[in-house]
């Protein structure tokens, strides 16, 4: 019964079923909270990121939240649930943005993949694939913090901007009792009060299916590229 938690009234089931990926999300931006006057950037276009733009956004009205995502309806939704600049993932192209979004002129070390020594003072890896890590500590600001949620298989990858600029990189794993505004209290009880004082994360459900249709739900989830599904809701006694 200690994992069981009561949805209030005042919380709509299709906002409750996202309590899972925000404390998620909770857990990777308190690990790492935002600095006033400092961009952060996500990275990912997943439901994650989605999650960790809201919860800048709401949490801390005044910073400048980037967000790396693909082009299209995800860079749409990412501009909807407030970031202030939707930049591209491919990563070249991605660093020399953040460049031009701080006015600064990237570095070329022996490696060739040019560098930043200003950029956002947080990046939230939702992927944490080789590419995306590597990206973010070529962009980060010096004395930066990386955290990662996203897990992808290990491979090699050119982290000399690691040591150079005196990065941080911190793995964020799940959830619990988290510490919001000085209080502590589990991930999911916080989100239901952001319910309650009007966070909405339910842009992310894209498409909704009755239970019987759980096979179509599970294709358009599959091939979310062609479908453009970001999370899909099942509705029992839904007919159409």
């Amino acid at each position: 019964m200690s994992q069981l938690f009561a949805i209030p009234d005042g919380v709509p089931d299709e906002a409750a079923v996202l309590a899972d990926p925000v404390s998620v999300s909770l857990r990777s931006v308190l690990l790492a909270p935002p600095a006033a006057g400092q961009p952060v950037l996500v990275y990912g276009s997943g439901t994650l990121a989605f999650a960790v733009i809201a919860l800048v956004r709401f949490l801390y009205p005044d910073v400048e939240v980037w967000a790396a995502t693909r082009p299209g309806a995800r860079a749409a939704l990412a501009a909807r649930l407030g970031a202030h600049a939707v930049l591209p993932s491919v990563p070249d192209v991605l660093v020399a943005s953040v460049a031009r979004q701080v006015g600064a002129s990237p570095l070329t070390p022996w490696s060739g993949r040019e560098w930043l020594q200003d950029g956002p003072a947080v990046v939230y890896d939702t992927i944490g694939s080789v590419e995306t890590v590597e990206t973010a500590l070529r962009l980060l600001v010096t004395g930066g913090t990386l955290v990662v949620s996203g897990v992808e298989p290990p491979k090699r990858f050119e982290w000399t901007p690691l040591y150079f600029k005196e990065l941080r990189v911190i793995g964020s794993n799940g959830f619990g009792v988290e510490e919001v505004r000085g209080v502590a209290k589990h991930a999911m009880e916080h989100y239901f009060d952001f319910v309650s004082s009007g966070f909405d994360l339910t842009p992310v459900i894209t498409h909704r299916f009755p239970l019987e249709r759980w096979d179509e739900a599970v294709l358009a989830l599959k091939d979310s590229r062609r479908t453009g599904a970001v999370k899909v809701l099942l509705e029992p006694g839904r007919t159409h």
